[in-house]
């Protein structure tokens, strides 16, 4: 929606009573249309019932009674809803046309040109429609209509590594963090990720909110620039591997002649080993030979039996888990899970964990989860704590992670497991 500038006050100076009344009925003009634009911007009763189902991801649901809301009150906000819905449940050609309607009724939708685009995007899904110059187009459309919608800086980080334009990359991450798109919630989560891991280490992260954040740490407040951090989806793509191999310094387990020949590996079993799973692996056999100095850590939200039998060689170390050639026989590792809790700030986790305009339901339903990972990792260390005797500091710790749930936006979850440990540490303590 295109802001309404406010009127310039009429001057005092002698002017003819039939210039004040036409300035007098220009301001009531502007005015009207500036009412209409606020009125405008506050979405139907429909719409927000419509949004309340879409945004808990119950897009079938959603689906029919945005399809309603778009016809009778034919708005571009409802098109343009309407179309991301039928792109999210796969129909793609239902997509773009409601997509384009909006576009009719609004050209300056940033939100319409981002659904094309991503509809277009043939990293999304095989498509007749889908066309890697037609997606780059509506983005650049999209963020020139809207500098601040983070929705389309998010493919564009994406499609600008791709294309080799890191300028662009690079204000990509600086949107996403001045807009908001990134909240501070999120961010502190990825600082805390960051902060305690080794030196110029890879860390293998899982989604989208343990990738943003982070990168964007990197490259707006220089925060741990030498961690390369790695998206296990993306790895899958020849182009990704060269960019964290060239941005990052990350030497490849594999030739560059032998990157765009990969291919997911089936075993006899079924089993499958994607590409990304390889250069891992990869990187994991030099590291044993001893002819890879880089540390390797995985996100906590990374499922640590994606690649069998690399769990028995993970040591949980706080936010991540740091890989060893040795078994780790599952101990993790007291010392860095204290200090990754001491420097905790609980207000930095208090406030919402997904941006007032991210469009992604998936991320609305499980993003402020990854607050769960500091108490986890509070109720692991006050275990190990039970365990060796120390009782009192052991409680100490669980009064510590009740009070930070409290705080959370996600709440109370671990209560219950709470109180067991409370439990066990004053019967230990008596």
């Amino acid at each position: 929606m295109r802001n309404q500038h406010n009127p310039t006050p009429m001057s005092r100076s002698i002017m003819g009573r039939a210039l004040g009344a036409v300035l007098l009925s220009t301001v009531i003009v502007l005015l009207g249309i500036a009412l209409m634009s606020c009125r405008s911007q506050q979405p139907s009763a429909a719409l927000k019932k419509a949004l309340d189902l879409y945004n808990q991801n119950k897009l079938e649901q959603a689906l029919p009674l945005l399809w309603q809301v778009a016809r009778d009150e034919n708005d571009a906000e409802a098109h343009a809803w309407l179309a991301e819905t039928y792109r999210r449940l796969g129909k793609k050609d239902s997509a773009v046309i409601a997509a384009r309607s909006a576009l009719e009724l609004d050209p300056s939708s940033s939100f319409a040109h981002t659904v094309i685009a991503d509809a277009c995007n043939p990293m999304y899904g095989e498509w007749a429609g889908a066309n890697a110059d037609t997606t780059w187009m509506h983005l650049q459309k999209a963020v020139a209509c809207d500098s601040t919608d983070g929705n389309a800086w998010v493919s564009i980080w994406t499609e600008s590594i791709r294309r080799g334009e890191l300028p662009l990359m690079r204000r990509g991450l600086h949107a996403l963090v001045h807009s908001g798109f990134l909240t501070r919630g999120a961010l502190s989560y990825g600082r805390w990720m960051l902060g305690h891991i080794p030196q110029d280490a890879i860390l293998i992260v899982n989604a989208d909110m343990d990738t943003y954040p982070a990168v964007a740490l990197q490259e707006v407040e220089n925060f741990r620039p030498d961690v390369a951090v790695v998206n296990r989806s993306l790895l899958n793509t020849p182009w990704y591997a060269r960019f964290i191999r060239d941005h990052y310094g990350v030497l490849l387990p594999f030739p560059d002649t032998q990157l765009d020949s990969l291919a997911d590996l089936q075993d006899e079993r079924g089993n499958l080993t994607t590409i990304s799973d390889q250069i891992v692996i990869g990187w994991m056999h030099k590291q044993a030979a001893g002819t890879f100095r880089q540390p390797i850590a995985m996100s906590v939200t990374v499922d640590p039996d994606f690649i069998p039998g690399v769990k028995e060689h993970l040591r949980q170390s706080g936010a991540f888990s740091l890989w060893q050639p040795e078994h780790s026989k599952a101990i993790p590792d007291s010392a860095a899970l204290r200090a990754c809790l001491a420097s905790v700030s609980t207000g930095d986790f208090t406030g919402p964990f997904v941006g007032a305009r991210d469009r992604s339901p998936i991320r609305r339903t499980y993003t402020n989860g990854l607050v769960m990972n500091v108490t986890a990792t509070a109720l692991t260390y006050s275990q190990m704590l039970i365990k060796s005797g120390s009782s009192a500091d052991a409680l100490r710790w669980l009064d510590w992670a009740e009070a930070f749930e409290r705080k959370t936006e996600h709440g109370p979850v671990f209560s219950e497991q709470i109180a067991e440990l409370r439990q066990s540490a004053k019967q230990d303590n008596k």
